[in-house]
């Protein structure tokens, strides 16, 4: 192999003929209102094949005497895990069917990725389904990904309610105009009256039109409208660069987490910025961000406001929503209106 030497005084002539001075002295980079230094065309091939989604598919309201499925994609589950879930899907009126792994089990997972697979797009091809519960997060729902045909959805659209690992799900739907609801699932669903009483509302369509929350410190004014996308932050991150990355594209983005470390959280979150995906949203939703070690690490609010503060969007910090007890439902998918003024942090659906 042969190796090629480039003096050093031609690789900084080079440098200097790429950059405009002010992107090389220090002052640009302190004093300058925005760090970014490469104009969109340099992010992420993924990031640059996504257009804005405009397609809405939302799912009809249930009604009493509807049939639901409750599946299983991440984690295993006992019947005594779900037998309070399913018991109170039944006093709603409604009639539930359990996927044909739901008591499977391999290793961690709700049996094998074929058992798995099988067992949810049954559900999903079935038109008499009109909802898809899902049993519990965990993890494995990223695995079967690319064996199930999603697409069924856009035709035949049901809701599909779940947090934490089902946000691969979640994700891999909003990206085909998929209205999703990121709530409660199987296992500890009834562990909060409110959050299921406000799921029950916005899947029956009984004016379950938007949520407040007092307006803090970490919260930034303004007022957006966008595609709510979102979910669990790790999986965001490890659904990046791939063909389920999240299109995120003038959306609101939601992030909620749990049993990180400080720093974890801001890797993940820098990984967005740098492939420009922050660039791309119009506002911030920021839940619960429980169980997170800060060691020696900034706080949660502190890295926060340094990923996002610079974006001049509004914020709204603190919505009961993750895996905290309490777990308000929220519409994926759908466009919602951010208002975050002095006195209420406000997200509407519309």
């Amino acid at each position: 192999m042969k190796h090629y030497c480039i003096p050093l005084v031609t690789l900084l002539m080079l440098g200097a003929s790429s950059c405009t001075k002010e992107y090389i002295t220090n002052e640009y980079h302190i004093e300058n209102e925005t760090n970014n230094i490469y104009d969109s065309e340099y992010y992420s091939t993924v990031l640059n094949s996504q257009q804005e989604i405009t397609m809405d598919v939302r799912p009809s309201y249930l009604k009493e005497g509807d049939t639901v499925a409750v599946c299983a994609a991440s984690n295993a589950v006992s019947a005594s895990d779900i037998a309070d879930g399913i018991s109170t899907l039944k006093s709603w009126g409604l009639r539930v069917k359990l996927a044909d792994n739901i008591y499977e089990t391999d290793g961690r997972y709700a049996g094998t990725i074929a058992q798995r697979v099988e067992g949810m797009q049954k559900m999903i091809d079935n038109p008499n389904v009109k909802a898809i519960f899902m049993a519990r997060g965990g993890y494995g729902a990223s695995n079967i990904l690319n064996y199930l045909d999603l697409k069924v959805m856009q035709s035949n659209p049901k809701w599909l309610i779940g947090y934490s690992d089902v946000t691969a799900l979640h994700i891999a739907l909003n990206n085909l105009g998929v209205e999703t609801i990121h709530g409660p699932m199987m296992l500890g669903f009834t562990k909060d009256e409110e959050s299921t009483k406000n799921l029950k509302d916005a899947l029956f369509g009984n004016g379950y039109e938007s949520i407040s929350i007092s307006t803090n410190k970490n919260c930034v004014k303004g007022t957006a409208e966008g595609r709510l996308v979102g979910g669990n932050l790790s999986l965001i991150y490890s659904e990046g660069g791939t063909l389920y990355d999240l299109n995120a594209k003038g959306a609101i983005l939601f992030i909620e987490d749990t049993g990180e470390a400080n720093y974890s959280i801001d890797r993940m979150l820098t990984n967005l910025k740098l492939s420009g995906k922050l660039d791309a949203i119009r506002g911030v939703v920021i839940g619960e961000f429980i169980k997170c070690t800060q060691g020696s690490d900034k706080s949660i609010e502190e890295i926060m406001k340094e990923k996002f503060g610079d974006l001049r969007i509004p914020i709204m910090y603190g919505l009961k929503s993750g895996h905290d007890t309490k777990n308000l439902p929220l519409y994926l998918g759908r466009t919602v209106k951010l208002t975050v003024d002095d006195n209420n942090a406000t997200l509407t659906f519309k």
